[in-house]
């Protein structure tokens, strides 16, 4: 790959990632998942505490505005549920392209929590089998 390209690349995957690290739209999120989110509930990450998320009746994706690669446009409709109290009506969902939407319940990672070695856990587990078995 000639030098040009490969730094056009870079750049290109650089911009990408700086976004996906801003986190991900709705529709972003609608579409990693079966049926287009369809059905599924989404919570904002700023609502974790409350028991408030949309459940997903329909999503409708539009072609990408302004050349725009990393995040999908579109519609999306859905019921709320704002603290536990469920609106029987279907609703355009607002806020479509803020970046803090996931799936619910969210959990808030812990910043105190240590990744587990396996390493560890594997050569304890073979000791404690070791004096089972005498």
């Amino acid at each position: 790959m000639s030098k040009p390209a490969s730094e056009a690349l870079a750049k290109v995957f650089s911009s990408i990632n700086k976004q996906t690290k801003k986190g991900e739209n709705f529709l972003d999120v609608c579409f990693g998942l079966p049926e287009r989110g369809v059905g599924h509930r989404l919570t904002k990450k700023v609502w974790p505490s409350r028991s408030s998320y949309w459940t997903v009746t329909k999503v409708k994706f539009s072609e990408n505005s302004g050349g725009r690669t990393t995040s999908l446009r579109g519609n999306a409709y859905g019921v709320l549920t704002w603290n536990g109290v469920t609106e029987m009506k279907e609703r355009r969902v607002i806020d479509l392209l803020e970046k803090n939407w996931t799936t619910f319940p969210y959990t808030i990672p812990k910043k105190t929590e240590k990744p587990i070695n396996n390493e560890e856990e594997s050569t304890e587990t073979t000791e404690q089998s070791s004096e089972q078995q005498q």
